[in-house]
């Protein structure tokens, strides 16, 4: 059985912020059941254009990282108001053995930051499964200033 899983809709709204690279690291091998596997990883979206994300399955294609080398966002004088957010939305297809369910069992971010003096970004992440109402929102807001930091 193939289900396309549509899981992180990622947002980098901002007002002077650059956040790059971000990684995404799903993982929890050890207790995927025999059959489970990742079948296919896309990414689309105005902060992953094509060429500029990356993915890495485990070698059981249980748990996945995708890293972005262009996902940031900006503002202030003379930069257009569309690179204020950035989003890019991950779908992964998996197979899953007769009489599982799953859910994702972490998600880890990295990035980089810098922010003028009252300035304010937010990176948030939507999670779904396609054909299902129910959502899950994880959000960070972080006010500057801040001279260049990562997090996680």
């Amino acid at each position: 059985m193939k289900l396309f899983a549509a899981i992180a809709t990622f947002v980098a709204a901002a007002l002077g912020v650059v956040a790059t690279p971000i990684i995404v690291d799903a993982r929890d091998a050890e207790t995927a059941p025999a059959g489970f596997n990742i079948t296919s990883i896309g990414v689309n979206g105005s902060g992953c254009p094509l060429g500029t994300a990356y993915s890495v399955l485990n070698p059981e294609r249980t748990a996945v990282t995708v890293t972005f080398s262009n996902f940031y966002a900006s503002a202030g004088p003379g930069i257009p108001i569309t690179e204020n957010r950035k989003n890019c939305q991950i779908t992964l297809g998996v197979h899953i053995p007769n009489g599982f369910s799953f859910g994702i069992a972490t998600i880890d971010y990295r990035g980089f930051y810098q922010l003028d003096a009252k300035v304010t970004a937010t990176q948030q992440a939507i999670y779904f499964f396609q054909g299902q109402l129910q959502q899950a929102t994880a959000r960070s807001t972080v006010t500057g200033p801040i001279p260049g930091k990562e997090y996680l």
